[in-house]
């Protein structure tokens, strides 16, 4: 078992180690320290479609990063899901490819390497709008990882759909199972 070190130091030790970290990695982000927490702020466009946001993000050792939006001032609105904190929408799709996407970006310079592939798991990706499902796998094609999607329909954004159907209680999936998607050259620039 893995103990997370609760003293103030170690905490310390981390927030300033998390800052080069992020100050190397992504240098579009000014960050600070204040106490216990690293506040970091910029500007990020999540897909190259949506508009640019200007973007706060504190972190506190071994908790949950908090994310909001400083930039542009959004205005509630009757009937659409709002909220004051990313914690509270853990689901939402333009919260999902954030972490996925930042996540990937992590990785792949944790890698150094661009002969390896890497696959990662996104389950239920027909939750997410096709916008959202086409930056994922877009960015991951580019970065060289390998995404391994779950969902109870076909997603055309995937390079290929395995049709799992359980026999004798077990899943066995081969190649024979394997539907390649074709797409034309209009989705292929999306």
């Amino acid at each position: 078992m893995v103990m997370i070190p609760s003293n103030k130091a170690d905490k310390y030790r981390k927030v300033v180690t998390e800052q080069v970290l992020i100050r190397e990695k992504f240098p579009f982000l000014h960050s600070r320290i204040s106490g216990l927490e690293l506040i970091c702020r910029g500007w990020i466009q999540p897909t190259e479609q949506s508009r640019s946001y200007r973007v706060e993000i504190r972190y506190s050792p071994w908790d949950s990063p908090v994310v909001r939006i400083i930039e542009p001032k959004i205005e509630f609105t009757p009937g659409a899901h709002m909220y004051h904190d990313f914690r509270q929408i853990e689901s939402h799709g333009t919260t999902i490819t954030i972490k996925v996407l930042f996540n990937l970006l992590l990785l792949k310079d944790q890698l150094r390497r661009d002969d390896c592939a890497v696959p990662f798991f996104l389950d239920e990706i027909q939750t997410l709008d096709p916008a959202n499902r086409h930056a994922i796998l877009r960015t991951a094609r580019q970065l060289g990882f390998i995404a391994i999607t779950a969902a109870p329909e076909p997603v055309s954004e995937v390079d290929a759909i395995y049709f799992l159907q359980p026999q004798k209680g077990r899943i066995v999936l081969r190649h024979k199972h394997r539907a390649t998607v074709k797409r034309t050259s209009a989705a292929n620039e999306r």
